[in-house]
């Protein structure tokens, strides 16, 4: 059914709930009523797609926890408060009039009925912006904190109705519900960030668990959705707030992220829609007067909670299309409202016909809302902030450093830690102004190495600069020790890495291929992760004024351009990004229009690469030249101009037990008279 949906061009979530309708009570169940009973009438059964409907409610909310952002919650602070209010304080006053003066219910459970009403249904408002691409938004942010807002009040409400009904006392329970949420939110901002930062680390860096991120994920929402339980409050509150914590935490990379993302969408979330839909009984509705009832509560109700949603959102100053977009949003059912609606008929609140005519209206406002607000957002055009903003996470999510978290410094003398120290402070400085997490492992061998070389000036020239490193925000620094062969200790301390920094001052050539020394090579060709060689023939790295980095479009070159960029930043430097439009000496080619487009495919490269690191705000100017031979074509450009460095990417590979690394790289390596940076990279491309 989702397939369906989505080749008619509607929500996938529309699908799931129809879906669930269908195999419910009012469609199979009356059909062939013997099977639907023999196979959903069980106990098991109906408990088991409760519990995994229950861990697909708690999965999206902890993806919109995720792509919740604090600074875009802040800025719209205002327009969420004022949204939230018009939405929720609306619906709840004039659902319980519909309730009491029209439908002829208890105030009791005409209030309850306003409360199911005021909850906006965040995990379809999350599913739907993650179809439409529209999470990061400003006005889907607003909407996501507005609708987190209703639920997060809605407990403490449903509290005090329900000492109310059976004669307890209505203030404590209130009061209760109030300070348990504020613990709550005490302990997971504090006590709470700080083991799952450690955790993260510990799981990641040290056991070397297959999914040990992902399995320590689930276990920590989990926890974290029962805490808020047994709070009285909501399980999705609980999830919610640890997806706010995720999305800061160290090890939790895009590529994480869409591994959440991608089984929370293929199989929980649509259980936990089909299950939802399911839950409609069309046999409980009472003729004529049901029929009003519905009609009440999706026109009138729902059109005053639009309403009063776009006004709140409009006196926040957000545009008129947004407002809209946010009023409408506001106003989707089909997930934790129903949920209230049915803790609701559990405590007595609401009878089985009001909830089954509110879960037709959530059914009803699913199928009418998503179109609407699609045409909505459509004209909600993003202004030049955020259009900044969104390119910025959008280069953020497809360059290669900003999740590099790990860097290995092995403290062998052969591998010359002394000269990529320098290059480590500028990252970490360029990290640090990015809000990134930059780790660095210092790795040491043996303890007589490391006693007998204490006062040696390469070693206080690493250690000099290692604590300017780790002065900077967000930047780490572990020390640590295996006792064995250099090369050995090397290889089983990169299994948990991401990039070694290795330096050499010479290359060499073997009897096949390019060499930077019996060590490096052995790392650049069989290291678990990335190798980043500097070569430099002085002990001193300087301090970088223009750097060139060569690009080809491929990805291990726009890695290296990522890297570069850090560097870049840090030091104010220019950086230089650099395409050889490949020429061939045929004359049809400079005849029949070949030169215009291979400058237009090396224009296309160059602007890519920019995209990625401009979010940086490095000085970046780009370059292309025609040239026979890529490799002659950059020596002379570094001749032309007085450049201080220049980065390379390669794919590591091997051809005879030596390196492989390309002809135009090995003579780059050769020849080149600047400092020289490689990165090798092993799965920029794509190869596993």
């Amino acid at each position: 059914m989702a397939e369906l949906a989505r080749r008619l061009d509607q929500p996938e979530v529309l699908g799931e709930l129809l879906g669930g309708f269908l195999i419910g009570p009012s469609a199979l169940g009356a059909i062939f009523p013997t099977f639907f009973h023999h196979v959903f009438g069980q106990v098991v059964v109906s408990q088991g797609m409760s519990l995994l409907s229950w861990i697909g409610a708690i999965l999206l909310l902890l993806i919109a926890g995720i792509e919740a952002d604090l600074v875009i919650l802040r800025e719209k602070a205002v327009p969420g408060f004022l949204a939230a209010a018009g939405a929720i304080g609306s619906s709840l006053i004039v659902t319980t009039l519909v309730a009491v003066k029209l439908m002829h219910r208890t105030p009791q459970s005409g209030f309850c009925l306003g409360l199911v009403y005021s909850v906006t249904a965040v995990s379809v408002v999350a599913k739907l912006l993650i179809e439409r691409g529209t999470l990061r938004r400003g006005y889907a942010q607003v909407m996501l904190a507005a609708g987190i807002a209703s639920e997060v009040l809605v407990w403490p409400l449903i509290s005090v109705v329900s000492s109310l009904h059976s004669g307890g006392n209505a203030w404590a329970a209130g009061l209760r519900s109030a300070a348990l949420a504020i613990a709550f939110f005490a302990f997971m901002l504090t006590l709470g960030r700080k083991f799952t930062f450690w955790a993260m680390r510990r799981v990641t860096d040290v056991t070397g668990i297959v999914n040990g991120e992902l399995s320590l994920i689930l276990l920590l929402v989990s926890l974290s959705a029962i805490a808020t339980a047994a709070a009285g409050l909501h399980p999705l509150l609980g999830a919610f707030v640890f997806g706010v914590l995720l999305s800061r935490a160290p090890r939790a990379t895009v590529a994480l992220k869409d591994r959440i993302q991608a089984l929370t969408v293929s199989f929980f979330a649509p259980i936990f829609f089909g299950l939802a839909g399911m839950r409609v009984n069309l046999f409980d509705l009472h003729g004529v007067q049901s029929i009003e009832g519905i009609l009440l509560l999706l026109l009138a109700v729902g059109s005053l909670k639009v309403f009063f949603g776009f006004v709140g959102a409009k006196a926040g100053r957000m545009t008129v299309w947004e407002s809209a977009s946010i009023g409408v949003g506001l106003n989707l059912k089909g997930g934790s409202d129903v949920v209230v609606a049915i803790v609701g008929t559990e405590l007595g609140l609401l009878s089985s016909d009001l909830y089954t005519m509110y879960a037709v209206v959530a059914i009803l406002t699913v199928l009418i809302t998503p179109p609407v607000l699609a045409k909505l957002s459509a004209k909600a055009i993003p202004d030049e902030l955020e259009i900044e903003r969104l390119n910025h996470e959008e280069a953020r999510r497809r360059a290669y450093f900003a999740d590099m978290e790990r860097i290995l410094i092995p403290r062998v003398p052969e591998l010359k830690p002394e000269l990529i120290v320098s290059l480590i402070e500028q990252i970490a400085k360029a990290k640090s102004q990015q809000r990134e997490i930059f780790d660095i492992t210092e790795l040491s061998t043996h303890l007589d190495e490391a006693s007998e070389t204490a006062q040696s000036a390469e070693a206080e020239q690493v250690l000099r600069w290692l604590t300017r490193a780790v002065k900077h925000e967000h930047v780490g620094l572990e020390q640590r020790l295996i006792a064995k062969d250099p090369l050995e200790a090397v290889f089983e301390a990169a299994k948990n890495q991401q990039v070694i920094f290795i330096g050499s001052t010479a290359v060499r050539d073997s009897t096949s291929s390019l060499s930077f020394g019996p060590m490096h090579d052995a790392l650049v060709r069989d290291a678990a992760c990335d190798v980043l060689v500097t070569v430099h023939t002085g002990t001193v790295l300087p301090l970088p004024k223009r750097i060139l980095v060569p690009v080809n479009g491929l990805e291990h070159s726009l890695a290296a351009a990522d890297v570069a960029a850090y560097i870049a930043t840090a030091n104010n430097a220019e950086l230089v990004l650099f395409n050889v439009a490949h020429t061939r000496e045929e004359a049809m080619f400079w005849k029949g229009g070949g030169q215009r487009d291979v400058l237009q495919r090396g224009y296309t490269v160059v602007r890519e690469a920019e995209f990625r690191v401009a979010r940086l705000g490095a000085w970046v100017n780009t370059r292309v030249r025609l040239g026979p031979d890529p490799a002659l074509t950059i020596l002379e450009e570094l001749k032309r101009r007085p450049y201080s460095m220049i980065v390379m990417g390669a794919i590591g590979r091997t051809a005879d037990g030596g390196l492989a690394l390309g002809s135009t790289i090995e003579h780059l390596m050769r020849e080149a008279t600047v400092p020289r940076l490689l990165l090798v990279s092993r799965n920029t491309d794509g190869s596993e």
